[in-house]
């Protein structure tokens, strides 16, 4: 392989024998390196086969764990960056590869202990998968997870940067500063860098969003100045600020106080994204969206803090004298009233993109009527190149498939009120909270990627999701 026989080098390693883990993983990153050398997605299949193969003997093996979920992730990532490479098309609403490779890395994480090192080369390697898909917003968030593990990583440093480029703009209040942001921390990333062409060209790209005006303004981080005027909203902002709730592109950031508050929106910059109302349609919808979810997030905070709800109904109660009945606090109950309106959230949600893809309709209408479904998208869909909007396809398809824990609660509990899974949920407030917390986090993204669209369709920027990039096989340490 030194020489670069790399064809030569598979043939002699393909069929030696190993018994032991270790050699298993030396003996496929091997072939994973000749494969990606001489871009033979074959290769890297029989590698898929092999760990596939193997993996009760792997996982009995603790430590071995996380180099085996990020290996297999990373030899699915690479297949497509091979295929697409060689001139196949973008694997875009097909989750036949995609999905597997992003449980992957989720299960690299969860079993990586407390090994940093390792934790910021999955997220890294997360991250640029996500953005390949068009999933920003969310790789924005495992780049600042990996910035906090290691400040100078390289990987996660000029992906923070490239992401919060490209989400700066679904918040028009902040886009400015953003763009300052991600100007100031591309300059340090230079500095510290050898030559990198594709952070040269967003330099440029920067300089020309800000204006010159914008490059000489000096970036301040504000600090200590959200004013909150009770206990209980004070405790809703740092609630809201702990699990990341507050629906801006700085969520997940916590630098500063622009973290606080909902600054995604459809701004006056996105008013040329189409004729005929539609901008103004698109504006109205999302921000009865924000609404709503505003709602359900205060709903859930309130529960989990067992706020007490008035309602002037305390005089001369009677309740049910059977076995079994207990009263729920008032909040749990104004939660599961609130829930329901996720089903309203996703059709408004599908008439956003009926609206974006020149669909007008009448009345009410199904979300899987336009997006379809995981295995076989809308029909709308097909040959739709904006990364947003099959970023926002995707991110619902994990729902539908049941990855994201609290999808079906809408549903579940608008239309079960009397069976035992739902009365059980209700009386447990802590599997409640958290499957409501993971619903708001769904719904929270959606609504991003629904901005985010439109953001990049104002802009032109419809073609730009990078291909992967070539992972590396990662061994463990002896």
């Amino acid at each position: 392989m030194a020489r670069g026989a790399f064809r030569e080098a598979f043939a002699r390693i393909v069929d030696v024998p190993v018994g032991r883990p270790d050699e298993l993983f030396c003996k496929i990153a091997l072939m994973a390196d000749s494969g990606i050398a001489l871009r033979d997605g074959s290769i890297l299949e029989y590698g898929l086969y092999l760990l596939e193969y193997q993996k009760a003997d792997i996982l009995a093996v603790p430590s071995l764990a996380p180099f085996y979920w990020v290996n297999l992730a990373n030899l699915r990532a690479n297949l497509l960056a091979i295929q697409e490479a060689e001139g196949g098309k973008r694997c875009w609403y097909d989750r036949t590869v995609s999905a597997p490779a992003r449980r992957a890395y989720k299960k690299a994480y969860e079993t990586a202990g407390d090994d940093a090192s390792l934790k910021v080369r999955i997220l890294a390697a997360h991250g640029r998968f996500l953005m390949g898909l068009g999933r920003d917003w969310e790789a924005f968030g495992l780049f600042n997870i990996g910035r906090k593990l290691n400040a100078s990583d390289k990987d996660c440093r000029l992906g923070r940067v490239e992401t919060l480029a490209k989400i700066a703009g679904t918040a028009p209040a902040l886009e400015n500063d953003l763009l300052r942001e991600a100007a100031d921390q591309l300059n340090e990333y230079l500095d510290d860098s050898d030559r990198d062409e594709s952070a040269e060209t967003l330099a440029f790209q920067l300089s020309e969003r800000l204006g010159v005006d914008g490059e000489r303004e000096k970036l301040l981080y504000p600090k200590n100045t959200i004013i909150t005027d009770s206990e209980r909203e004070h405790s809703m902002v740092i609630y809201s600020l702990k699990h990341n709730l507050y629906l801006t592109p700085c969520a997940t950031c916590r630098l500063c106080d622009r973290s606080v508050g909902d600054a995604a929106a459809l701004g006056a910059q996105h008013a040329v994204v189409g004729g005929g109302g539609r901008y103004r349609k698109m504006a109205l919808l999302t921000g009865r969206l924000t609404e709503r979810y505003r709602a359900l997030r205060a709903a859930l905070i309130d529960h989990c803090h067992g706020t007490e709800l008035p309602d002037a109904a305390n005089n001369h109660p009677h309740f049910p004298e059977v076995e079994g009945w207990r009263p729920l606090p008032s909040a749990t109950a104004s939660l599961l009233n609130s829930l329901p309106g996720g089903t309203a959230v996703l059709e408004g949600m599908a008439y956003c993109v009926a609206l974006f893809l020149g669909r007008e309709t009448r009345g009410p209408i199904k979300i899987d009527h336009i997006l379809g479904s995981p295995g076989a998208p809308g029909s709308g869909l097909i040959g739709q190149t904006n990364p947003a909007l099959h970023g926002f396809w995707d991110l619902w398809a994990d729902g539908v498939e049941g990855l994201i824990k609290g999808a079906d609660l809408p549903e579940l509990v608008a239309r079960a009120l009397s069976t035992e899974a739902v009365e059980h949920l209700a009386l447990d407030s802590d599997a409640l909270s958290s499957r409501s917390l993971s619903l708001l986090g769904w719904l929270r993204n959606l609504i991003g990627y629904l901005i985010l669209m439109t953001d990049r369709d104002a802009r032109g920027d419809k073609d730009a999701a990078p291909l992967w990039l070539l992972q590396p096989f990662l061994l463990p340490k002896k």
